[in-house]
């Protein structure tokens, strides 16, 4: 079971613990996530990165609080479920006989097996969209075993994604699920759907202003219709005052505050704002790249090269840290850094970051967004003009497709021109 336990810390930190630095970012992790010191030595001694030790029983306790349970004893006594049954049959049996009380015991037990939940719950939610059965996904994700704590931050972004694009395709015909805070922090709130701000997401987002189900649910809601506005032409009213520089909101939305910021009054000080940020977030000279993916984003639609410049000094210079699931914000940033390169004229950078970005790691609510921007790009980039007309039609019907008034025709044919 120790080989067991070595293998779920692995899976969720995202990485193997092969050296001292694998074990200093583990202990500092696990202090993070559930609030209990442990040595980053005696980690190396349970991964036998150095002389092996036999831990003892507050090691082990800790280490099976950090993947899911509630001691080490909880996890030899739950982790052999998962080879009992076979999963896929018995979900669609249960399934088939659409008995909300069966379907709710089902996901209480298969809870007990954390390798195979989120997949469990990702094909459940997913026949359930199909039928309708709202009702049904709404008792699910009121349980405790579908709280945002209850899953890695990779977890909640898969059963968000995953769970967002079907409703994108098959879109709720009530709003109950609005209203439960699982749903919103697991789905709603992690796939931010870029392509229909102005379409059911929007309503989404008003809706939930109008219910208030959670503060920070609220803010995140407010933020959005604050971009609403600003792709839509219009004034921003709300710029969230000192709240980005608050310690008590996740990292991302933290981000997205200070884009708003950024948007409303882009001629402030943008390395005073940036300072004084980084100085509220960071600890032991350490800060999460969670802290800025939105404002890569936003530096590029929004042509703010003084903003972009400051970025690229911050992430060269500061200690950042990333896990697994953020290789999407690294991409987010080199997708950043090559519109940056490209209003400076940096031939060389431009094929450093070409090279380096991944258009699969771009989140699918931010697909058509990040494809319209990249049209931008290339058609101030390629000199062959067949080729440039390609990307500026391209643009124009992306353009049309996510019905921004902020992306017309001048937006593409001026972005090299407009700095900021």
């Amino acid at each position: 079971m120790i080989d067991l336990l070595k293998k779920e810390l692995e899976l969720k930190l995202g990485q193997k613990i092969e050296n001292r630095g694998d074990a200093e970012l583990l202990a500092h992790v696990i202090q993070e996530t559930v609030d209990h010191q442990i040595s980053y030595n005696t980690i190396r001694r349970f991964f036998g990165v150095s002389t092996k030790v036999k831990p003892n029983k507050n090691t082990l306790n800790i280490l099976a609080k950090f993947v899911g349970f509630k001691s080490y004893i909880h996890f030899i006594e739950t982790y052999s479920f998962k080879e009992k049954k076979n999963l896929s049959e018995l979900l669609h049996k249960t399934i088939y006989k659409e008995d909300p009380s069966e379907i709710i015991s089902l996901v209480k037990k298969i809870k007990k097996s954390p390798e195979d939940f989120v997949t469990f719950i990702i094909i459940l939610i997913r026949e359930l969209i199909y039928n309708k059965k709202y009702q049904i996904i709404n008792s699910i994700f009121k349980l405790k075993e579908m709280e945002f704590n209850s899953f890695s931050y990779s977890e909640v972004l898969l059963i968000g994604n995953s769970t967002g694009l079907l409703l994108r395709k098959y879109q709720m015909d009530n709003y109950i699920l609005l209203k439960n805070r699982n749903f919103l922090q697991c789905v709603y709130s992690s796939f931010v759907d870029y392509s229909n701000i102005n379409g059911f997401y929007g309503e989404w987002a008003s809706f939930v202003v109008g219910n208030n189900v959670n503060k920070e649910i609220i803010i995140f809601s407010n933020a959005i219709l604050e971009l609403k506005k600003y792709l839509n032409q219009k004034k921003i009213q709300n710029d969230f005052g000192d709240l980005a520089y608050s310690n008590k909101i996740h990292p991302i939305l933290c981000s997205r505050l200070l884009s708003v910021s950024f948007l409303n009054s882009p001629g402030q000080n943008t390395e005073e704002t940036l300072n004084k940020y980084i100085k509220s977030h960071s600890k032991n000279k350490q800060i999460y790249i969670d802290y800025f993916y939105e404002t890569f984003i936003t530096a590029i639609y929004s042509k703010n090269i003084s903003l972009m410049k400051s970025l690229i000094n911050i992430i060269k210079t500061n200690k950042i840290s990333s896990f697994t699931y953020q290789k999407d914000h690294l991409n987010m940033y080199y997708f950043m850094c090559l519109f940056y390169h490209l209003l400076a004229k940096n031939k060389s950078e431009i094929k450093k970051y070409l090279k380096l970005i991944n258009f699969n790691f771009f989140r699918s609510s931010y697909e058509d967004f990040a494809n319209l921007l990249f049209q931008v790009f290339c058609y101030h980039q390629v000199k062959n003009k067949m080729t440039k007309e390609s990307h500026k039609n391209k643009y124009l019907e992306l353009a049309k497709k996510l019905n921004y008034p902020y992306f017309n025709k001048k937006f593409l044919l001026e972005y090299t021109s407009a700095k900021k």
